[in-house]
């Protein structure tokens, strides 16, 4: 790497020295400013209508709040340029597919009715009673220790139980 030539560069004195701004001279001082601004100059493009639309497009860009627009502003290169806005147009073709999809369906009216007068004979259900009780009462009473249990309960069910 080519370091820059020391022409027309001044030593400038370092803030924090000990030595005193005043020092310097007013012709010293114009001559620094003269030197800052031949800088600007050089790093100055020009500003053509072109550079002008692209800096306020990518300024407009890098702000946006549509997701994929800043992507597309701050990308260095082509590819990444063109695999975003492929993105942004896939994104933008299925949400305009699905909108007039929706919004078709919407407009259509479509109204599904089911009346069901009872007019029509219905077949009779089979109907099937489950006792859900796996112990047979009549078992239960001919041991002595459950027939006690269920005596228990009955009578704290009528409330006789004191």
């Amino acid at each position: 790497m080519a370091l820059p030539s020391d022409e027309g560069l001044r030593r400038r004195k370092d803030s924090l020295s000990d030595e005193f701004d005043s020092e310097l001279d007013d012709n010293e001082m114009k001559a620094i400013v003269n030197d800052i601004e031949q800088d600007k100059i050089h790093d100055e493009t020009p500003d053509t209508r072109w550079i002008r639309f692209k800096n306020h497009l990518k300024d407009w860009g890098e702000t946006a709040t549509i997701h994929g627009i800043p992507h597309m502003a701050q990308a260095h290169t082509v590819i990444a340029i063109v695999v975003w806005s492929i993105i942004m147009i896939i994104s933008a073709v299925g949400f305009v597919y699905m909108f007039y999809s929706i919004l078709a369906s919407y407009l259509a009216f479509n109204v599904v009715v089911n009346l069901n007068t009872g007019l029509d004979s219905e077949p009779f259900p089979s109907i099937t009673f489950c006792n859900t009780n796996p112990y047979k009462l009549s078992k239960m009473t001919q041991v002595p220790e459950l027939n006690a249990l269920l005596t228990v309960y009955q009578a704290s069910a009528d409330g006789s139980l004191r």
